[in-house]
């Protein structure tokens, strides 16, 4: 990944993903991944525990829920009040400061389905024509995630799946090179259709 798609990759969180990110960690510059350590190596064991939405993800993944249910293998499928616990939390790492987490039934993800894929990726694919209008931007950046207004490593200590993305002590690779093959997501992700400002527009930074 070039310095142009890198450039690229942090202006897409910064305006179009809804989140509240200022600057660069270190981390993403330095060598902790292994060789063979690439985003295609996903077998979805990082989304049994569940996720995270912002409440204006929250609030898009219920407008269409009708839609996705019939995507979802989840027992909870039809009970859309099920998907989401009830304790919405200050999250100042999102635009819109608040966010939710997604249920986990059965051992998983309430919206990771017995073929381990992503309802609301799977979804917004074959209903609204791009995976990008109803997945959290936690769950489309991982294993990039944003702390404290900072683009970091997302640490897999949950998987330890060194072919994947969890990091090891001395490593070939850093986290640009193991998310380069998905560049062409980026500059989706950036498009105005899918943007989270809304509408295309970008949204304004919020202050601490």
């Amino acid at each position: 990944m070039g310095a142009a798609a890198r450039r690229r990759l942090f202006e897409t969180v910064r305006d179009h993903l809804g989140m509240h990110v200022q600057k660069l960690h270190a981390r993403l510059g330095r060598k902790i991944f292994r060789k063979d350590a690439s985003v295609r190596n996903c077998d979805g064991s990082c989304c049994l525990k569940g996720s995270v939405a912002s409440y204006d993800e929250y609030r898009n993944i219920m407008k269409h829920r009708r839609l996705i249910a019939p995507h979802m293998t989840s027992r909870a499928r039809h009970k859309p009040e099920r998907w989401f616990e009830a304790r919405v939390k200050a999250d100042p790492d999102y635009l819109c400061g608040k966010a939710v987490a997604t249920r986990v039934l059965d051992g998983r993800c309430v919206f990771l389905r017995d073929d381990n894929l992503c309802a609301l990726h799977v979804a917004g694919e074959k209903e609204l024509g791009t995976p990008f209008k109803l997945k959290p931007a936690i769950c489309l950046l991982w294993p990039l995630c944003v702390v404290d207004g900072e683009l970091d490593v997302g640490y897999a200590s949950f998987t330890r799946r060194k072919e994947c993305c969890a990091a090891v002590r001395h490593g070939e690779r850093t986290i640009y090179d193991v998310i380069g093959p998905d560049d062409a997501a980026i500059r989706m992700m950036a498009r105005p259709e899918n943007s989270r400002g809304g509408s295309g527009e970008m949204p304004k930074p919020r202050r601490r």
